[in-house]
C-alpha cells in the first residue's frame, strides 16, 4: 500500500472512531431520560464500534506518539461536538420531551378484568372524560357510611400504577380516596406528559367535587414521588384543606431529579419541569411530608428543602429505614396520614 493510500487508510478509521464515538456519547446522554433495552444496545453497538475502529487504526499507526495523537485528536472532537449536539437537543427539544413523551411516567397498564376485581360495595369505579376526549379511569374507595364525605385525591409516581394504593387507602377510616390513574396507566387512554397531567388534576378536582357524595369543603391533595408535584399543583390552583407528600421533591429535569455528571455542563438551560419549590410559598394550608432515611431515589434533604419553603404549617416524618417505597411497608405512614387529615378534618 503506496503511503498516499495508507494516510487516507487512516483518514477513514479516524472518522469512523469519531461518529462511533459521537454516536456512543448521544446514546448514553438519551438513556438518562429515555428508559427501555433500545438505547442500551444502541450505545453498546456504538462503543464496540469505536473500539474497534480505535483499535484497528491503532494497529495500522503503529507509532505510540502517533497513536497518542490521533486519540488525543479523535476524543476531543468526539467530546466537542457531542456537547454542540447534546446542546441544541437540550435547549430545542426538552420541552416536547416533557410534554409530548411519557419520559417522566413509566406508564403501567392493567386489564380489564384485573381491574374489575378491585370493584366492592366500598370500591366503585371512575371513569372522567377529558376536554380531549380521554378518558381517566380509577376507583373511588368509601371508607365511611355518611352521606357525603371527605375526599382524598392521591397522584402516584412514576411508573406506579393507582391499584396498589387501594389497601392503604382502606386504612383512612371516615374518608373517600380517589385513585385514579394518569393517562396511559391502568385503563386511562392517552399518553401521560407534564401538560396534560397537570390539567387533567384539575378536572379531577372539578369533577369530583361536584358529586353529591362527597364534601367539597373537605379535600385533601396527595401525592407520592413524581405525583407530589402533581398535588402541589392542585394544591395551588385550587381550595383544599391540606396536602400530604410523601417523598417529594423540589423540582424536576428532563434528565429527572439529579443531575446526571454528562448534563452538568448543560445544567444552565435546563428547565425545572413540576417545580414545586416554585409555588410552595404562597400555598398556605397545612402540608404533612413523608420521607425515608434510607430513600436513595428522593434523599431525604431534597424533601426538607420543599418543605422548608412551604407557606403553610408543615408536620414532617421521616421513618428511620425506609426507602422510597415507604408507603407500601409495613409502618405507620398510613396512621399518620389519619391522624393529619382526621385533625384537618376537625379544624
Amino acid at each position: 500500500m503506496t503511503s498516499e493510500a495508507a494516510i487516507k487508510n487512516h483518514k477513514l478509521l479516524q472518522i469512523f472512531c469519531i461518529i462511533f464515538g459521537i454516536f456512543t456519547f448521544i446514546t448514553y446522554a438519551a438513556s438518562k431520560f429515555t428508559p427501555g433495552k433500545l438505547v442500551v444496545v444502541l450505545t453498546a453497538v456504538g462503543f464496540i464500534g469505536f473500539f474497534t475502529a480505535l483499535t484497528l487504526l491503532g494497529i495500522r499507526l503503529k507509532n505510540f506518539w502517533k497513536i497518542l495523537s490521533t486519540a488525543i485528536i479523535s476524543l476531543s472532537v468526539i467530546f466537542i461536538v457531542s456537547y454542540i449536539l447534546l446542546f441544541a437537543f437540550v435547549y430545542f427539544f426538552q420541552d416536547s420531551i416533557a410534554n409530548k413523551t411519557s419520559s417522566f411516567f413509566q406508564p403501567v397498564s392493567i386489564s380489564p378484568e384485573e381491574a374489575q376485581s378491585f370493584l366492592s360495595s366500598d370500591i366503585s369505579d371512575i371513569d372522567l372524560k377529558t376536554s380531549d376526549g380521554i378518558h381517566l379511569r380509577g376507583w373511588l374507595v368509601r371508607n365511611s357510611s355518611e352521606t357525603r364525605t371527605p375526599l382524598v385525591i392521591y397522584f402516584g409516581g412514576s411508573g406506579s400504577e393507582s391499584s396498589e394504593m387501594i389497601p392503604f387507602a382502606e386504612k383512612l377510616e371516615g374518608w373517600s380516596v380517589a385513585l385514579i390513574n394518569y393517562r396511559g396507566f391502568g385503563l386511562s387512554d392517552g399518553t401521560p406528559t407534564q401538560s396534560n397531567v397537570l390539567k387533567d388534576s384539575l378536572i379531577i378536582y372539578d369533577t369530583l367535587s361536584e358529586r353529591g357524595d362527597i364534601d367539597p369543603k373537605n379535600i385533601v391533595a396527595m401525592g407520592y414521588s413524581l405525583g407530589s408535584g402533581v398535588a402541589v399543583y392542585l394544591s395551588d390552583q385550587r381550595i383544599v384543606n391540606a396536602t400530604i407528600l410523601v417523598s417529594p421533591y423540589d423540582y424536576w429535569t428532563m434528565i429527572g431529579l439529579n443531575q446526571s455528571p454528562i448534563y452538568k455542563p448543560l445544567s444552565g438551560i435546563m428547565t425545572h419541569y413540576f417545580d414545586s419549590i416554585s409555588l410552595a410559598s404562597r400555598i398556605k394550608n397545612p402540608m404533612l411530608c413523608l420521607t425515608g432515611s434510607e430513600d436513595s431515589v428522593i434523599p431525604p434533604a431534597v424533601s426538607q428543602r420543599l418543605a422548608d419553603s412551604w407557606g403553610g404549617e408543615v408536620t414532617y416524618i421521616e421513618y428511620p429505614g425506609e426507602d422510597h417505597s415507604l408507603l407500601f411497608h409495613n409502618n405507620n405512614s398510613s396512621r399518620d396520614v389519619l391522624d393529619f387529615i382526621t385533625e384537618i378534618g376537625n379544624r
